[in-house]
């Protein structure tokens, strides 16, 4: 991992995004993370070196938020993640990343274009849907396997609930410790961590703690409804940028 101005330039604003999405001010703004670390390293190398960072910021985030939570959505979405982890596992070959981020892209602009088009009340709570949270979630464990791109599945469930912002936060914290605990032994097991990319990942941590610091910051200050519309509004945003990309490649 050579650092050069232009590792300065993708690798560090990557990881500081990991860090503000762990804090729960807009999981999706880190969908631009691993494309940035992409350009100077292998797809299989971002991954490693990104999930021991994920894993240590869960931690600091969980502190955060461990009394702030909604355990009866969590005892949905958190296994039929690791169902979508064990589909990851086993088709991760098989996937171009353009294609997953396409699919995830699709989603997400679909959902926010529904909520901001045809919603008449938004700031309605949608009620628990077992279907719906077991399909999005399942996704959230696959993508988030495949190109750490669980967020925006997760909210498409978790956003229309309109959970009190420390709550919807706290439960997404939970929510993806689970799913990135569940990922390490698949990832060790497929040789993408070992001991030279957690190395790379503990020289890198202290940049998604600055994220993090920074997204709580926010967090502390920002009013409940423009909160929510802010992240409809990145999820709106990275998801036509991801389509965008996948669309300019046949071009």
């Amino acid at each position: 991992m050579e650092i050069n101005f232009f590792f300065l330039l993708t690798v560090v604003p990557a990881i500081v995004l990991y860090g503000i999405a762990k804090s729960g001010l807009g999981g999706s703004i880190s969908l631009i993370s691993v494309p940035l670390m992409t350009l100077v390293m292998p797809l299989s190398q971002a991954l490693a070196i990104i999930l021991p960072i994920l894993i240590f910021s869960d931690i600091v985030a969980v502190y955060r938020f461990r009394k702030e939570f909604d355990l009866n959505t969590l005892k949905l979405i958190v296994p039929f993640a690791g169902i979508g982890i064990f589909i990851g596992s086993l088709t991760f070959s098989y996937f171009s990343e353009d294609i997953l981020k396409f699919i995830v892209g699709v989603m997400g602009f679909l959902f926010t274009v529904h909520y901001f088009l045809f919603k008449k009340n938004k700031e309605e709570k949608s009620k628990k849907n077992f279907l719906k949270g077991s399909i999005c979630s399942t996704v959230a464990g696959f993508t988030s396997f495949c190109v750490h791109a669980g967020g925006t599945p997760t909210s498409i469930y978790l956003l229309p609930l309109r959970m009190k912002k420390e709550i919807y936060v706290g439960t997404r914290v939970i929510f993806f410790t689970f799913v990135n605990l569940i990922k390490l032994p698949f990832y060790i097991h497929l040789s993408m961590v070992n001991f030279q990319t957690f190395k790379q990942s503990m020289l890198l941590l202290p940049l998604a703690i600055i994220g993090i610091y920074i997204g709580y910051k926010i967090l502390k200050i920002i009013d409940e409804k423009l909160f929510y519309n802010i992240l409809y509004v990145l999820i709106l945003c990275t998801s036509t940028k991801l389509i965008y990309d996948y669309l300019i490649g046949f071009m």
